[in-house]
């Protein structure tokens, strides 16, 4: 594999691909760089692991926005769980919905959503049509 080759494919939850229809146009075009030249590549490298209760997850810092993702090493994939604002202490912080969103188990759900739509073979996964 070479530096910019992918090895990693991405997919979204139905959650993140709502969160990313809600950013601007400069913040996605940041993202859609955050995603191929970077979790794609290593999300490992690129990523912070959180902390408990989201320690199953990782986060990557872009301009004062956050991509909450959890990585399957298995099958070389990254799904992205969340995209949002980060505003400690504020109700719209992208922590404090993701959290509540992964007490629910709507975020597990989702996440398996995904899993079982994989086919093999196949390596990159479109965001969800809504």
């Amino acid at each position: 594999m070479s530096g910019d080759d992918p090895g990693y494919s991405i997919a979204f939850t139905g959650d993140a691909f709502v969160d990313i229809k809600a950013l601007d146009g400069s913040i996605k075009n940041k993202l859609k760089k955050v995603l191929t030249k970077k979790l794609a590549i290593d999300p490992h490298g690129y990523g912070l692991p959180l902390r408990s209760p989201l320690n199953l997850y990782w986060k990557h810092e872009f301009a004062a926005h956050r991509v909450i993702y959890r990585i399957y090493e298995e099958k070389q994939l990254v799904v992205v769980c969340a995209v949002g604002p980060r505003k400690q202490g504020d109700a719209a912080d992208v922590y404090k919905q993701f959290q509540a969103l992964a007490q629910t188990g709507k975020v597990a759900q989702q996440i398996a959503e995904v899993l079982g739509s994989l086919t093999p073979g196949k390596k990159k996964i479109e965001p969800p049509k809504r």
